[in-house]
């Protein structure tokens, strides 16, 4: 998993989020907002 800052603003006026990079055993790779990772049980 990788954190990163990034931009998700579609306008001149940037919004700036914290987005969790998350790699599954798959290899398949999705994003989220890094409020959303809780750790497994």
């Amino acid at each position: 998993m990788a954190v990163i800052n990034e931009d998700v603003s579609d306008s001149v006026h940037p919004h700036w989020m914290e987005l969790a990079y998350i790699r599954a055993a798959s290899g398949r790779e999705f994003t989220t907002a890094v409020g959303n990772v809780e750790p497994a049980e």
